[in-house]
């Protein structure tokens, strides 16, 4: 059966001509992080942080996705910020390494107002592992050795606009399309377009007494040749030190709900902040795999003595 799985994860690596998965890595917990998403997160919040984050995707799946992350958030005089991170993300028997920057300026429109703007800078490196495949043919000189894109490199940009209680962001990630060249001993074995993500987010802070603060926020994903997701985020959270809540994955093209879970975060003393996600596919894949997990730390240091309160952190 693990083999079986195995060359169907490859499949989706080779991505048919006609048919693209989402090929940019997922996480549930963008609300600790969103400058994954968005350039102009970079120092939007009056605090510094850095953290590290892992998404294991349908656990006992062989070949199941896998993102490893740690990343830096940074704020700069003048109104600028700066963001960095590593990604690493594995499916099948392809592996990508991802190194980024992110420089952001933010303009106050009003008291309460303010526009953020942010460029990236990408540079990736793609690595597809032939010799774990199991084969009919061991001798086929196509799988024979290991192969590597060599450096990819991209841009991105976003928009966010932010309030003391709400928050608006789009954003593209990867601004150019690339095509993947994968290479053994001099030729080409095969090409796969990496296209395009086109992300819109929004949240906001509802105030339900001294201590309680609801926290509802959803993300919608699209990108070319792959289904149009919706996720939604209901989170409350006790005296900034907790939170709980239910979250949905769906997919709109097709109509249904692809997940189903929750979320807790919890502060360790002021500055450490651990979260957690589980979520349970309620799509066909239930039938292989029945959970996903999604783990995080973050560090905090820097908080202004004027904090300006926004879901994106849990504060």
């Amino acid at each position: 059966m693990k083999k079986i799985i195995t060359m169907i994860a490859l499949s989706v690596v080779l991505s048919a001509a006609s048919v693209h998965a989402q090929q940019d890595p997922m996480y549930g917990q963008y609300i600790f992080n969103n400058s994954v998403l968005n350039p102009a997160q970079a120092g939007a919040e009056n605090m510094n942080q850095w953290g590290v984050l892992s998404r294991f995707q349908f656990v006992g799946l062989d070949g199941g996705p896998n993102t490893n992350s740690a990343y830096a958030n940074l704020q700069l005089p003048g109104q600028l910020g700066l963001a960095a991170g590593v990604y690493q993300d594995r499916l099948g028997i392809e592996e990508s390494l991802q190194f980024q920057a992110d420089m952001a300026y933010h303009a106050r429109l009003s008291e309460k107002l303010r526009l953020s703007a942010g460029i990236r800078l990408a540079a990736s490196n793609h690595k597809f592992n032939f010799r774990d495949l199991f084969l009919h043919d061991p001798d086929d000189p196509f799988f024979a050795d290991n192969a590597k894109s060599g450096v990819l490199l991209n841009a991105g940009a976003g928009l966010l606009l932010s309030s003391h209680s709400s928050f608006l962001g789009v954003s593209m990630p990867r601004v150019f399309n690339n095509d993947l060249e994968v290479l053994d001993p001099g030729e080409i074995v095969f090409m796969k377009e990496r296209k395009r993500h086109f992300f819109a987010y929004a949240g906001t802070n509802v105030s339900m007494g001294p201590s309680f603060m609801f926290m509802p926020s959803t993300l919608f994903k699209y990108a070319e040749d792959a289904p149009v997701q919706l996720d939604l985020n209901a989170v409350f959270n006790y005296g900034d030190v907790f939170s709980f809540g239910p979250l949905a994955r769906s997919n709109l093209s097709d109509g249904w709900v692809d997940a189903l879970g929750f979320m807790v975060g919890l502060m360790l003393g002021e500055k450490w902040f651990f979260g957690y996600i589980y979520e349970h596919p309620t799509n066909n894949l239930n039938l292989a795999t029945k959970q996903t997990h999604e783990v995080s730390l973050r560090f905090i240091w820097g908080i202004k003595s004027e904090r300006f309160r926004s879901p994106r952190y849990f504060y």
